[in-house]
């Protein structure tokens, strides 16, 4: 090839060309599955997920293909023998893979996961007793962030009992207790005012809160339960907004809330 009268070897611009050519087909693919899976509002939040999870895995299996290739074809360029290089890679291939066997198993459980859409990146489940978001989820190993901050690197190979709490809403149960003194007919007056305040104005909220009513007789009171449902990653955000407004309705209401107290009795 002669550029500006200058004779190039094809050693040189043809393997520029490849790494470019490359370059520009895995652009292209990746676009191009990235428009196959859009945001469809028929999708739930849990397949929706499950579909980027699989974008992101098929994009990076793409790549390291498209690069094999490309590297293949460099090397016949410089006149190397690839159809017995591939035979030479088959046979050493069988050897890797008697000798890495947990890693092919973490290979096949992550294909699993990922095809049986058990969950995804962004969903907050429970694997082995360590519960957490999953953070990144590949064909070798599943990250857990606990909500401490805590990352747990899970081996696929190892992963057992799995519990996926995004695929619905968690139930959140607050406990409103009063003094035995205190009238049920007051209190119930006043939660039912202030849950339909609430229902309004917590967006957190998946559902109405409900009063389901006394829920237990303790040493020292009344315990009434109130329900409502929201996102597992919002359960403790709606439970702290609830029991904040119960305080300040049974104060502003003159309800006694009580608290544990010991009477001391000398004798004489």
């Amino acid at each position: 090839m002669t550029i500006f009268g200058i004779e190039i070897s094809d050693k040189i611009y043809l393997p520029i060309f490849i790494i470019l050519g490359a370059y520009v087909l895995d652009m292209i693919i990746n676009k191009i599955l990235s428009l196959r899976i859009v945001i469809n509002k028929n999708l739930t939040k849990h397949e929706q997920r499950s579909r980027e999870t699989v974008l992101m895995m098929c994009k990076n299996i793409i790549k390291v293909l498209i690069a094999i290739v490309a590297i293949l074809y460099i090397l016949q360029v410089y006149g190397v023998n690839t159809s017995a290089l591939v035979a030479g890679v088959g046979a050493f291939s069988l050897v890797i893979g008697l000798a890495f066997q947990d890693v092919l198993k973490d290979l096949l459980v992550g294909a699993t996961i990922i095809l049986e859409s058990q969950f995804a990146i962004g969903e907050i489940v429970e694997i082995n007793g360590f519960k957490g978001e999953v953070i990144s989820l590949t064909l070798k190993t599943t990250r857990l962030k606990s909500y401490k901050g805590e990352v747990k690197i899970i081996a696929n190979r190892n992963i057992g009992e799995i519990t996926n709490y995004s695929l619905d809403n968690v139930l959140v149960r607050v406990i409103a207790s009063v003094s035995y003194e205190s009238d049920n007919k007051k209190v119930e007056k006043v939660l039912n005012e202030l849950i339909e305040k609430l229902n309004t104005s917590i967006p957190e909220l998946k559902s109405k809160i409900t009063i389901e009513g006394i829920d237990s007789l303790s040493d020292s009171s009344v315990d009434y339960l109130l329900t409502a449902k929201s996102s597992v990653k919002n359960e403790f955000v709606v439970k702290r907004k609830l029991l904040k407004e119960i305080k300040n309705a049974f104060d502003q209401n003159g309800i006694e809330i009580p608290y544990p107290q010991v009477e001391v009795h000398n004798e004489k």
